[in-house]
């Protein structure tokens, strides 16, 4: 059976080109194009990328994995995904994690079998592992990164947008500023706090060891973790808070009226995502926002790119930009 490289051999130009020739007629020149065609003609080849696409177009379907479906931004993401998969006419097989490994390889197992050609997925901690051994499978990272480098990335500025926030306390006044991580070992979470501890190095700021702490992504770790910090002495204790997360603001907020104590007026509060109720929230919530959708959408490109190509173009890594909005949860420390 004729391949693309036997075309191409023949033709004397690479298998981009052939490739081009025949999807995309405009980037090649009419005598080359001329040419592959013949030869594809010849060897049987462009009856059988035809047949293979019709296949393709009846039965493609990709799988996504994400952490947690009940945060509205994986849902926002996975509204991102269909609305591409919609435009190829790709199936969709969803599935929910919750930050499980075993879950996660469970499902892998799953989508497998129903001859997936694609892979979107919200890494856990042992997503590296286990991309090892689908090598072959079109891949893309979201929100964060397993550590593979086989695998195509679409992540947030995570670095930058922590700085942008912090930054904004800084400018406030703030001296004593808490860092209220996810799970540490995960990617963003470690951007996260660098992007933290580079805008206290520019201040010239000296940082607590004990201001920096996590909640692993949970709205009870944070509360625990922000109930800890308040209990610092008055000296020492943080006049401000920066949460990793929209589910960990939730904690954090429960813990803070439980102690009494009032945002804004007592403690200044930043938060990374932008949930529906944080423009809701009295006062309302600053906050690092990005784009889930469009991360969705991103993503679910670059797959079908490489799903619907004879060979898969290397792995990218695409950041979205994050941009700070200012409300009322953040004043001068009194």
């Amino acid at each position: 059976m004729a391949t693309i490289e036997d075309v191409a051999r023949e033709a004397g130009v690479s298998p981009s080109t052939v490739s081009r020739a025949l999807s995309r007629p405009d980037m090649v020149s009419q005598e080359t194009r001329d040419r592959i065609l013949a030869i594809a003609h010849q060897l049987g080849y462009q009856a059988i990328q035809q047949a293979r696409q019709a296949r393709q177009q009846a039965s493609t379907s990709i799988a996504l994995l994400v952490t947690d479906l009940e945060n509205p931004f994986f849902a926002t993401l996975a509204k991102g995904v269909q609305a591409v998969a919609d435009q190829h006419g790709c199936n969709v097989l969803l599935y929910n994690t919750e930050e499980d490994e075993i879950k996660e390889d469970r499902y892998l197992k799953l989508a497998l079998q129903q001859k997936i050609q694609g892979l979107l997925i919200v890494p856990t901690r042992g997503t590296a592992s286990r991309l090892k051994e689908l090598d072959d499978l079109p891949t893309v990272e979201l929100d964060c990164a397993s550590g593979y480098a086989g695998v195509g990335q679409v992540l947030a500025e995570n670095v930058r947008g922590t700085v942008l926030a912090t930054d904004h306390l800084i400018q406030l006044g703030h001296k004593r500023i808490g860092f209220i991580g996810g799970h540490p070992e995960v990617s963003s979470t470690r951007e996260r706090l660098e992007g933290y501890n580079q805008a206290m190095a520019l201040a010239g700021l000296v940082r607590d060891p004990r201001w920096v702490d996590y909640g692993y992504g949970l709205e009870s770790g944070a509360e625990e973790v922000t109930r800890k910090l308040m209990s610092l002495p008055p000296q020492d204790r943080p006049t401000a808070l920066f949460v990793s997360n929209a589910d960990m603001m939730i904690g954090t907020l429960t813990a803070l009226r439980s102690l009494g104590l009032q945002v804004a007026q007592d403690v200044s509060l930043v938060g990374f995502d932008d949930p529906p109720w944080a423009k809701v929230m009295q006062p309302p919530l600053t906050v690092v926002a990005q784009s889930p959708f469009e991360m969705g959408r991103v993503a679910c490109g670059i797959l079908m790119q490489n799903v619907q190509r004879e060979f898969v173009l290397p792995p990218l890594n695409i950041r979205l930009p994050t941009h700070l909005i200012v409300r009322g949860s953040t004043a001068r420390p009194r």
